[in-house]
């Protein structure tokens, strides 16, 4: 008897979710399909009746957790007083919480230098993933003009990426908590 259409979309949120965590933690790479499927306690056979191809697991991979991420945020940005939402992303990204934990953080700062080098949906996904974080952020910088919103976007996204990769590069925990501490400060300053 075929699976139900419930139980068919649950094993392909499954399978996204190991493989959001594997390709983040690992690379693309560094992460097999096998490892996918076995992190999602499923055999590498089932693999085809749910993507084609690994790029297209990527892709929807990245997808799936810059979606939840963004709603993340969103939620984030209600709770924090009018003017303050970047800020409130700014303490919530740059922290040594983010930096332990690279399975679960930030899919543009684990796999966004890897996937600018390839083709294909995971890449075309990545960008689409850049654009929504810089549109979003965008409406809540304090500029005034839309020009001018988006560069702090893009300067403020740029930093906050920039320093989480530079603090998981040092091996010296305390320094890669200064590194932060010094990202988070210059934000906030500017």
């Amino acid at each position: 008897m075929p699976w139900n259409k419930s139980h068919k979309e649950k094993t392909r949120e499954r399978i996204l979710d190991a493989a959001a965590a594997a390709f983040r933690e690992r690379g693309v790479n560094g992460a097999s399909l096998t490892d996918v499927m076995q992190q999602a306690d499923l055999t590498h056979g089932g693999f085809y009746a749910h993507f084609k191809s690994k790029d297209e697991l990527i892709a929807a991979a990245l997808k799936s957790v810059n979606t939840m991420r963004l709603a993340r945020f969103k939620d984030t940005a209600v709770k924090s007083s009018h003017g303050s939402e970047l800020a409130a992303a700014v303490d919530v990204y740059l922290s040594s919480r983010h930096r332990e934990h690279p399975e679960s953080g930030c899919a543009i700062a684990t796999l966004g230098s890897e996937l600018a080098r390839e083709r294909g949906s995971a890449r075309h996904q990545m960008s689409d993933n850049v654009q929504a974080w810089l549109e979003l952020f965008a409406q809540f910088a304090p500029e005034s003009n839309a020009r001018g919103k988006m560069r702090q976007a893009t300067g403020t996204f740029a930093a906050m990426i920039g320093g989480i990769i530079l603090a998981r590069a040092v091996e010296d925990p305390h320094e890669a908590d200064r590194i932060l501490a010094d990202v988070r400060a210059f934000l906030h300053e500017t």
